[in-house]
């Protein structure tokens, strides 16, 4: 089975990153994991997910260190983030600069719909109606 797109799963629970990242990986993802910022931002930075699935209290680097790092990077600025915590609320993410916020617990299918909408954009290119035309 193909596995794309790439994604990066944050969390210093690794029964949580196991479970997170078989479930991702039976819905055809190419899944990676880290147990903190720091070694989320090294992976990052040496192969840049399309996605990054965040916890935000973590030893060593935490969530919100971790997002401030990305966001202040050219290289790492653009990648989309969803908090996935029992800490916080929505607002606050969007304050942090991620695209989206999941509460733990939470149902499968909603992070599957945040991850689905966030990727779609990034995967899919519409052509404007102008182009098709001159393509003819």
């Amino acid at each position: 089975m193909r596995r794309w797109p790439y994604l990066l799963v944050v969390d210093d629970d690794a029964d949580f990153r196991d479970g997170l990242r078989t479930a991702l990986e039976m819905k055809g993802y190419q899944v990676d994991d880290a147990g903190n910022g720091k070694d989320a931002l090294d992976k990052i930075l040496d192969k840049p997910p399309l996605l990054v699935l965040l916890d935000l209290q973590m030893p060593v680097m935490n969530g919100r260190e971790l997002l401030q790092k990305l966001r202040a990077t050219p290289e790492t600025k653009e990648i989309p983030v969803v908090i996935i915590s029992g800490f916080g609320f929505e607002w606050e993410a969007e304050l942090m600069g991620a695209q989206g916020y999941i509460g733990k617990p939470f149902e499968p299918r909603d992070l599957e719909k945040t991850i689905a909408q966030l990727l779609r954009p990034r995967l899919v290119s519409v052509k404007p109606a102008s182009q098709i035309e001159k393509q003819r």
